[in-house]
């Protein structure tokens, strides 16, 4: 269902971005040779032009999902339950095209108190497409959110310095 609305929404919008770069391209006072082709270049563009922060942005917060920006692991622990997981506070990732927001993870070790390992958790709400016309359906392309299995931080934090 949901790609039925994608494919109607993608057809809706290139019927109105042709029409409107035909609208414009009418007022410029030029031959009809350099109308056509103005409308040839000007309509990709205006088509693409809603979804250029909501494919920058994906591509964003996939480098930010990276184990290297999103692990920092300190140094081996024996086993999990070692630990002493504390949630941080929530705040968005400053410099991005679109809004991220990153909330960290710090594992304690019981015994010590000294900080194991750290995990941020990011994630988006998508391009300014899918936060003001989709209204919370996600991002569009690429995924919403992104935070390790607690499989994989088990793993990460009984090999550390492997990361």
């Amino acid at each position: 269902m949901s790609a039925l609305l994608f494919l109607l929404v993608v057809l809706f919008w290139g019927a109105v971005a042709s029409a409107l770069v035909f609208k414009l391209v009418r007022l410029i006072p030029v031959a009809i040779g350099w109308r056509v082709a103005l409308w040839l270049v000007a309509t990709p563009l205006l088509f693409v032009a809603p979804m250029v922060d909501e494919i920058a942005g994906a591509r964003q917060l996939e480098a930010l999902c990276r184990p290297e920006n999103a692990v920092q692991v300190h140094f081996k622990v024996g086993h999990p339950r070692d630990l002493r997981e504390v949630h941080k506070g929530h705040g968005t990732v400053q410099g991005r095209l679109v809004p991220i927001s990153v909330k960290q993870v710090d594992y304690l070790d019981r015994k010590t108190g000294t900080l194991a390992a750290t995990i941020k958790v990011y994630s988006t709400e998508g391009g300014w497409f899918s936060r003001k016309i989709l209204h919370g359906w996600g991002p569009w392309f690429g995924r919403a959110q992104c935070s390790p299995h607690p499989g994989q931080v088990r793993q990460w934090l009984t090999l550390a310095g492997t990361i």
